[in-house]
């Protein structure tokens, strides 16, 4: 029989719980290369090195988010660093018996015993510090310290995974209550190891990239069911023979839907692509069909034999307790699913993906027409949202994740407004007794992104394309991957877009497979590792192969009668044979190798060759936010 494993529970009656790797590009004298076309040049190992992303960021949200509204973006700042100067005072902990490591300890409520740490509170702690750079000059040690922490942990079932729970006994640290996973932590670990890669670089003592890519290729391999998709519970599940079986189970609060984008950035394995569409699936049809009124999701979902995933309550368990897993409220919106309002719509958020958009509204609707003030919200409810499972109420696990689920509407603005004040230092110090490890991290995760400083490793902040023609078009290929911003944060929309890059960001676009043809260029041994496959996908799939002749010269910027013959020739657009005048007051100047391309395209209706009376100018370099607009006209066009 499977042992339960202790949590605790503060506001709740019941106690409870590759494919890539990083190469380094070195084009020219090439100092700031762009994320994914690129590693960072940061080559220095020790903890003073400069973070590339200090805090803060300001991100570039999804089109309609709002932030509160009645405080600045210096106070919203300083708030969070506040919260995390206190955090950091009262749960970052140095392992006793090992002063390179650390660890965040969770068990400030006394009720897990001797236990100091779990994998979730290890995953929020490096996310936290990995975001928190340029704020706390100390958070690259601490960062590596944890990292080193997690090695010292594994999994007894994956090496590159994270035993679940820690107790400090008898002199040392050790693994108890199974040295088993809960994937929960393990993706967070992953993310913040992204995280790092782009605040520090990976050149230095820890490769947090290649570190990153084994524990999401471990994630696939032991946490995810090898056929339908769905994210399990940890990686004790596969080789579980418990009665029930814990196989086709999930757990919604481990949607981190915009995590898996990024695995799948990272690593290029398609099937986070099927474990995304799983994952929407699963929160819809859940949604729709148990809380069409209160868009809550349950602690647990359960696989039944018509393939729908509905929520364990459905279903009569034959263990001992006649409870699925952990209480009589695994299938109710409680001390698991308070999570889902932050997980889920911070996906939306940073990468606009509205596939969970409707359940998000009708969450929000339903907590802010049944409460009056934050202070009101119930520590857990039945799917219906009538029935209060707890007597506490305003616990911060709980009021914090409607927080960012209220981002994503402007008719929602009051109700953030008070709860982001709920949420201060001031009103709900973290330092009271009453006030614990599981409410104040998640309070704080959901305070970063309301703030506007949670960002991916393949975003961009918002300074850089804020009111840019191209931003909207920016933030939609940064979403799908087509192209990437530069390791600081900046995504340089005005800057010429080199022969190399163009070529990524086309390939992508196309979306081209395998590793393309053998490449003739007589300077091939320079074009960047980042960069080869996709210039021979090009290659193999005939695209202005004429164009380059012998020499390839990555790091030429392209001009814009270069980009039109390679253009044209992509989407594979009859050219004419016969002289014919662009309409281009400067069509004289474009050369006769070029025009036939400039003219198909333009009458194809693709950006920036739509014949118009002023120049053309063949000869200038198309810039990095011109690529982008083309790329996407050129998809429909």
């Amino acid at each position: 029989m499977l042992k339960i494993r202790d949590s605790y529970k503060p506001y709740s009656p019941v106690a409870i719980i590759s494919i890539m790797v990083l190469v380094v590009a070195l084009v020219l004298s090439l100092t700031l290369a762009p994320i994914g076309y690129a590693a960072s040049a940061v080559t220095k190992s020790d903890d003073s090195v400069k973070p590339l992303r200090a805090f803060p960021q300001h991100m570039n949200y999804a089109e309609g988010s709002i932030k509160p509204s009645h405080v600045t973006q210096k106070q919203m700042d300083a708030e969070v660093g506040l919260l995390y100067d206190q955090f950091k005072l009262k749960y970052i902990k140095k392992n006793p018996y090992d002063d390179s490591q650390y660890y965040v300890w969770y068990n400030d409520g006394g009720w897990s015993g001797d236990a100091i740490t779990v994998s979730e509170a290890h995953g929020y702690g490096m996310m936290i510090t990995a975001i928190m750079a340029g704020h706390d000059p100390e958070a690259k040690k601490i960062f590596d310290g944890m990292h080193r922490y997690f090695r010292a942990h594994p999994s007894e079932l994956h090496p590159d995974l994270m035993a679940w729970q820690q107790a400090d006994r008898d002199g040392k640290i050790i693994d108890v209550n199974g040295t088993d996973s809960a994937i929960d932590g393990d993706m967070d670990i992953a993310y913040a190891l992204l995280l790092a890669d782009k605040q520090w670089g990976s050149n230095g003592a820890i490769n947090y990239k290649s570190e990153a890519v084994k524990v999401i290729n471990a994630i696939m391999e032991s946490e995810v069911h090898p056929e339908n998709f769905h994210l399990q519970l940890g990686d004790w599940v596969p080789i579980s023979d418990s009665e029930p079986s814990f196989k086709p189970a999930s757990r919604p609060s481990d949607f981190m839907l915009q995590h898996l984008k990024e695995f799948h950035k990272a690593t290029g394995d398609k099937r986070w692509l099927n474990v995304i569409e799983t994952t929407y699936g699963i929160i819809d049809d859940v949604y729709k069909t148990y809380s069409p009124k209160t868009g809550l999701l349950p602690d647990f979902v359960y696989r039944d034999a018509d393939g729908k995933y509905k929520p364990v309550s459905e279903f009569k368990w034959t263990s001992e307790s006649g409870n699925f897993l952990e209480s009589e409220f695994d299938g109710a919106y409680n001390y698991n699913s308070c999570r889902t309002p932050w997980r889920i719509a911070s996906d939306f958020l940073l990468t606009g993906d509205k596939r969970a958009y409707d359940q998000l509204s009708t969450l929000n609707a339903f907590v802010s027409e049944k409460h009056n003030a934050p202070y009101e919200v119930w520590s857990g409810y039945s799917l219906d949202g009538k029935t209060k499972l707890s007597e506490w109420d305003g616990g911060l696990e709980y009021t914090a994740p409607f927080m960012v689920s209220a981002m994503i509407d402007k008719s929602n603005q009051q109700w953030l407004n008070d709860l982001w004040d709920y949420h201060t230092e001031e009103a709900n110090s973290t330092a009271l007794e009453w006030r614990y490890y599981y409410g104040n991290s998640i309070r704080l995760l959901s305070m970063i992104v309301v703030s506007g400083n949670w960002w991916s490793p393949t975003g961009v902040a918002s300074t850089d394309i804020a009111g840019h023609a191209a931003e909207a078009d920016i933030v939609k290929s940064l979403a799908e991957g087509i192209v990437n911003g530069y390791p600081n944060g900046t995504f340089k929309p005005d800057e010429g877009v080199s022969r190399a890059e163009f070529s990524v960001m086309l390939a992508k676009s196309l979306k081209l497979e395998g590793n393309g043809a053998s490449l003739i260029f007589e300077d091939k041994a320079t074009i960047a590792p980042w960069a080869n496959r996709y210039v021979a996908q090009l290659v193999e799939a005939g695209i202005a192969n004429g164009l380059f002749g012998t020499q390839f010269l990555p790091s030429q910027k392209l001009t814009r009668a270069e980009a039109a013959v390679i253009l044209a020739s992509a989407k594979k657009l009859e050219l004419s044979t016969e002289s014919a005048a662009t309409g281009f007051s400067d069509d004289d100047a474009i050369p006769a190798w070029a025009k036939p391309s400039v003219l198909a395209l333009g009458e194809a209706g693709v950006a920036l060759f739509k014949a118009q009376s002023k120049p053309f100018g063949p000869d200038t370099v198309l810039t990095r936010a011109e690529a982008i607009t083309i790329l996407r006209t050129l998809a429909t066009a």
